[in-house]
């Protein structure tokens, strides 16, 4: 049985000027908007096709990021979402290239947990209030964060 590695996808939005060079040396430029990124690759939407195979590369925080592309589907009245895989050389990190908008989907998995769990905890005679244990239970950047 085939057991992939599991990547750990951050979901994330930022436009980005994509450089291609195309097969024959042709390079060009096009815009782009940064989906998904991992320490390996990125999904991009762009409006345009783009080969598999082609070189591609962006900034991102001061950080060259290249690859090729490895896939492409095209989405009809949306445009083109295209996977990049980057050189082995090229890695990304959060500590290296944080995009504007970076949400990771783990925190809405334990998101969803802690609410199931008090949602089973307030059906107890305790009556947990959410809001009450948060502020009371949860470290000091976490209360900053989100209570001032």
């Amino acid at each position: 049985m085939d057991h992939k590695p599991a990547r750990r996808i951050m979901l994330c939005s930022e436009i980005v000027s994509l450089h291609l060079e195309a097969q024959k040396g042709r390079a060009r430029e096009l815009k782009g908007n940064l989906e998904e990124i991992w320490a390996s690759g990125a999904v991009l939407w762009t409006e345009e096709r783009i080969r598999n195979y082609t070189s591609l590369s962006f900034l991102g925080g001061g950080c060259q990021f290249r690859g090729q592309v490895v896939a492409q589907t095209l989405r009809k009245g949306i445009g083109y979402i295209t996977e990049m895989r980057f050189h082995p050389s090229c890695r990304w990190s959060e500590q290296r290239y944080r995009p504007q908008h970076l949400f990771n989907p783990l925190v809405l998995l334990a998101n969803r947990i802690f609410e199931t769990t008090l949602c089973a905890a307030k059906g107890r005679s305790d009556q947990v209030r959410p809001h009450a244990f948060l502020r009371t239970a949860a470290p000091a950047s976490f209360k900053s964060a989100y209570w001032g």
